[in-house]
């Protein structure tokens, strides 16, 4: 149990398929390039992605023809969309190990949460949320899905602030929400929020929430490692 939240921890079972395989590896190779931020020899490229040099090899001229690797000689280097793609592998890895975390909250408590990514450059993006019971009456499915992006939402309270900050329906009349930032050592910064009806007592999630955004973002760095 964590803070009265049943605690699940993250686990990709099942085998890849082929497809599945080759994704996995072209992100791994993108990975390493991403962290070199130079050009770097298909050798050294192959064995830090953990590949046979030739798998390598073929992965990269598929890249290539996409234009997100490109030679230079006998080097390769991220090449023109890098910067898109890197976020939406990380929006795809951080959605995937947050799911099951947020979805252990809601069923203990009822409530809705949406993880948020703000990044330099881009606009904030709902990376996945987990809906609860209670506020479905009081708003849509695109009010909810919406409600961080408005001025006066505790996102960008959280944001601002740097720390956990709450709203009570000013957002949306009907509906509180506490939100909780956690940086990113590349810019930017992930926020995990809580949404209840109005009225309900906020006090007691807040600990949670922080303790779930933690939890969220170290099973997020096992994973890269």
């Amino acid at each position: 149990m964590m803070d009265g939240f049943p605690s699940e921890r993250f686990s990709a079972g099942g085998r890849l398929g082929r497809n599945d395989g080759v994704i996995r590896s072209a992100f791994g190779l993108i990975r390493v390039l991403a962290q070199a931020g130079h050009p770097v020899g298909v050798t050294r490229l192959a064995a830090a992605a953990g590949l046979p040099k030739a798998t390598a090899h073929r992965i990269l001229e598929q890249l290539a023809r996409e234009g997100v690797v490109k030679r230079r000689e006998h080097e390769w280097e991220l090449g023109t969309g890098p910067h898109g793609l890197s976020r939406a592998t990380f929006q795809a890895d951080l959605a995937g190990v947050a799911q099951l975390r947020m979805h252990a909250v809601t069923r203990a408590t009822g409530a809705t949460l949406f993880l948020y990514l703000q990044s330099p450059g881009h606009p904030l993006a709902a990376v996945t949320r987990s809906y609860g019971t209670r506020i479905g009456s009081a708003a849509t499915a695109s009010e909810q899905r919406h409600g961080g992006e408005h001025p006066a939402s505790a996102v960008w309270r959280a944001l601002e602030q740097g720390r956990l900050a709450a709203e009570y329906g000013e957002a949306h009349p009907e509906i509180d929400c506490i939100a909780t930032p956690v940086a990113l050592p590349t810019g930017g910064a992930v926020i995990l929020t809580l949404a209840e009806p109005r009225g309900v007592n906020l006090e007691p999630f807040k600990r949670p929430l922080d303790r779930t955004i933690d939890l969220i973002l170290s099973d997020w760095r096992r994973l890269e490692r």
